[in-house]
């Protein structure tokens, strides 16, 4: 296939993203890469807090995380704390809770843990969760003996740096940006730019962040809608929350307020989820071709307090690497793609929808008004029969994260694996104190956070 002239459209982080992977990728080749700006501005927040599969995306650019950190103020997260009025706090952090037994996962044998009687508090069974309670931070070890491993970290930055180092890269690389105003684009015998003046631009591949430009004169494929919501963004200069952590909190059955920290800076995000889905603006629509390829946060809708715009950039992205430049049987090679990438964000969807309902449920003894899809209907029985749930079933996310995040906001689960069941009840009970104990040693060797 050839992929001589590259079209990039979007304005945003993704945009930009996507910009300096395929800049970086294919900067020996004789590709020629355009960005076309001329569109609405991607909404995101002020401040993102990515997850640390972040890394691989720096790794494809070329960018030492060093070198970054300084460059976009980068400060270390170790998680979120979900916060409810008359009980405790939950903490989600980026690591482990506790540590197998064997071959026998940890969030198991909490599980068996649970069903013989006995609780447990999560936040005394991670360091993370420990750390963020004593405001003390270090940075995490590779070692994969030591309780620190269970110990990682995440990235808060300011979002306009970040967009201009990726714009520093793009223009070494030699991409042309192009500011006229985008109408529309098409899938063809060539893909098509219009510009407002009915001005043609030809391409000979497009990837579009914009799913609401495609063009109505070929076959779509409808993506699964999301969850429909308004955000509202208020900074606040006077940051007394932990520099460590973000904060969630439900507010009612359909609005979550996240509180993102950043130094100084704190900034309120007010997620209002609607009544009804929104129709169109809320389905990502995807053309059958080789030479296109649409991803970005329209098609998800899901920049909730869970999952940031990046997080969501950085699969696309990656997914992106693996398959590009697709062979001569593109068509299957972009299908895959289309195929891998809706079930990485359906699947999110279907976390978002359980959490909604169990924030609802923890803070105010009833049931959320957000109906889920079948296929979290699914997930959520699996998971109460085994303690699993097939949720990002690759690479690209730690499943453990989220099964932690659902014990964490007290998802009922009813059984465990087999030979879970096989383990004495003093060894979990011997294993569970361990953790704690060996938690809460390390805690006292730590430094506080400057």
């Amino acid at each position: 296939m050839n992929f001589e002239k590259i079209a990039i459209v979007g304005n945003g982080l993704s945009a930009w993203m996507i910009t300096a992977l395929m800049a970086k990728q294919l900067r020996h080749t004789k590709t020629k890469i355009t960005l076309h700006v001329g569109v609405e501005a991607e909404i995101t927040t002020e401040l993102q807090s990515p997850l640390p599969l972040f890394e691989s995306f720096l790794r494809a650019i070329e960018i030492s995380p060093d070198l970054l950190t300084e460059k976009a103020n980068f400060h270390p997260k170790l998680g979120t704390a979900f916060l409810f009025n008359d009980k405790p706090p939950f903490f989600h952090v980026w690591g482990q809770y506790g540590a197998p037994i064997g071959p026998i996962e940890f969030h198991q044998v909490l599980m068996r843990f649970g069903l013989m009687g006995e609780t447990a508090d999560l936040n005394k069974l991670s360091l993370g969760a420990a750390s963020i309670l004593a405001g003390k931070f270090q940075k995490p070890t590779p070692n994969s003996q030591s309780i620190n491993s269970t110990y990682e970290s995440s990235w808060s930055f300011e979002t306009a740096v970040f967009v201009n180092v990726l714009k520093s890269i793009s223009s070494a690389m030699g991409v042309e940006v192009n500011g006229e105003r985008v109408s529309k684009v098409e899938v063809g015998d060539a893909c098509v730019v219009w510009d407002e003046s009915d001005r043609p631009h030809e391409y000979s591949y497009l990837i579009n962040t914009i799913p609401d430009l495609i063009g109505g004169s070929h076959a779509y494929e409808s993506w699964f809608p999301g969850l429909p919501f308004t955000l509202r963004t208020q900074s606040k200069t006077k940051n007394t929350l932990s520099p460590l952590v973000n904060k969630v909190k439900v507010i009612d059955s359909a609005t979550w307020l996240c509180e993102i920290t950043h130094r100084n800076l704190a900034v309120l995000n007010v997620y209002q989820f609607e009544k009804q889905d929104m129709g169109s603006n809320y389905v990502h629509k995807s053309p059958r071709s080789p030479k296109c390829l649409n991803f970005g946060p329209a098609m998800a809708n899901l920049c909730s307090p869970l999952f940031s715009a990046i997080d969501l950039s950085s699969i696309a992205s990656t997914l992106l690497l693996r398959y590009f430049p697709a062979p001569t049987d593109g068509t299957a090679v972009v299908g895959e793609f289309n195929a891998v990438l809706r079930s990485a964000f359906e699947n999110l969807r279907d976390l978002t929808q359980l959490c909604v309902n169990q924030l609802f449920l923890r803070e105010y003894h009833e049931e959320a008004k957000i109906p889920l899809s079948p296929q979290a209907e699914y997930k959520s029985n699996l998971f109460k029969a085994r303690g699993r749930y097939p949720f990002l079933e690759s690479e690209f996310f730690k499943t453990e994260w989220q099964v932690w995040l659902l014990l964490g906001l007290g998802f009922e689960y009813g059984g465990v694996e087999p030979m879970v069941s096989f383990i004495k009840d003093d060894a979990i009970r011997e294993h569970i104190s361990k953790v704690e104990n060996s938690v809460m040693r390390s805690l006292s060797a730590m430094p506080k956070l400057n």
